[in-house]
């Protein structure tokens, strides 16, 4: 089966979006069953505001609806398969699109104006005339399906899967040393946004030093929106070298950070699928999560779900953990096992599933 594989959103999207587009291709390509053919809208990308609202006049108004369908005549592809949200109208072949989340329709406050108009506007056309629409979670398929009015029977779940790098060892101690982190320490993760609710970790983080309790935070991520008084707050908090405000970090120094946390907390209040809780269970660390969103589902038993909106219960959560390290090793072998579930190899078979069954319903 060839199908065409379209990879123009790798450019619009460098976070967990870009790891399921990139890890998913490798894996199908281990399938004898299906070969992929990459297709993407050409052009330069130029640095400018001007120049990416051109680029993305172009990528909606002519690639989309009039050079993508060129191109898979040209290929002679039985399917198109659209994995980040980007997808045309209508198609010579039958598509699936894969789709995260439907937080554009149940929070767009908590995205970026022009990422949310894109989302809710461009993208139910094309979803209701998608043979299939995939997606990470339960909850995901079940949020698309309330908010777009979408057939539950047309909407696929295919759980993502793990890089195989995330595995359980050593404190690196010359990463931490470089970083300026020197006792035991709690990691956050993730592109600093509002419903990443890092300010709720902030808070229960300062509560329970001033109860004596020696740790450092931790925290990951790329600037993203709306993000000046968290900056602001982190800032302040890192002169005092409570806390240690990273950047975006390499896959490497992303797992050896994961590897050396007492704990990994990620209070978010909204996830379509939640990468980093599983990364951080498959390098060994106990997590304490939100009990929002997809997360329940894929940390099972094997973390501490907790309300992210009371910060007093993140708070108690991380003070009894730090305290207990019976329970935080029972928790380690959950978390291990758990992950462990969560394959590319996987995810690529439920996908070619769903290549199979996008045929037949087309036809």
């Amino acid at each position: 089966m060839q199908v065409a594989y379209e990879l123009t959103g790798l450019e619009l999207d460098q976070t967990g979006s870009a790891r399921y587009v990139r890890a998913l291709r490798g894996a199908l390509k281990q399938l004898s069953q299906v070969e992929l053919v990459d297709v993407r809208h050409s052009g330069t990308a130029v640095p400018g505001r001007a120049s990416r609202v051109r680029r993305g006049l172009a990528r909606e108004l002519v690639y989309l609806p009039m050079g993508l369908s060129r191109t898979l005549r040209s290929q002679g592809v039985a399917l198109l398969h659209c994995p980040a949200p980007l997808a045309p109208y209508r198609s010579p072949v039958p598509f699936v699109v894969t789709v995260h989340d439907a937080l554009a329709w149940d929070h767009p406050e908590w995205l970026a104006r022009a990422n949310a108009a894109q989302i809710r506007f461009a993208l139910p056309r094309a979803l209701r005339r998608a043979a299939l629409t995939l997606t990470g979670s339960e909850f995901s398929r079940d949020r698309l399906s309330a908010a777009l009015g979408l057939d539950p029977a047309r909407i696929r779940v295919t759980p993502y899967g793990l890089d195989p790098r995330f595995t359980p060892g050593p404190r690196a101690e010359a990463l931490l040393a470089r970083l300026g982190v020197h006792r035991p320490y709690v990691l956050t993760v993730g592109t600093l946004q509002p419903r990443k609710n890092v300010e709720a970790l902030l808070h229960a983080s300062n509560a329970l030093r001033a109860d004596g309790v020696d740790h450092e935070l931790v925290v990951v991520g790329a600037r993203g929106w709306l993000d000046d008084r968290l900056l602001r707050q982190l800032g302040a908090e890192a002169l005092t070298g409570a806390v240690h405000l990273t950047g975006r970090v390499s896959d490497a120094e992303l797992v050896d950070l994961y590897r050396g946390a007492e704990l990994f907390v990620f209070p978010s209040r909204y996830e379509g699928f939640g990468f980093p809780v599983l990364e951080a269970m498959a390098c060994g660390t106990v997590v304490i999560a939100a009990d929002r969103g997809s997360l329940p589902e894929l940390v099972g038993d094997a973390g501490v779900m907790v309300d992210p909106d009371e910060p007093r219960a993140l708070q108690v959560a991380l003070g009894e953990l730090l305290s207990a390290p019976a329970r935080r090793e029972e928790l380690v072998a959950r978390g291990l096992r758990r992950s462990g579930e969560f394959t590319w190899q996987r995810c690529a078979e439920l996908t070619l599933d769903a290549y199979r069954s996008a045929l037949v319903i087309s036809a």
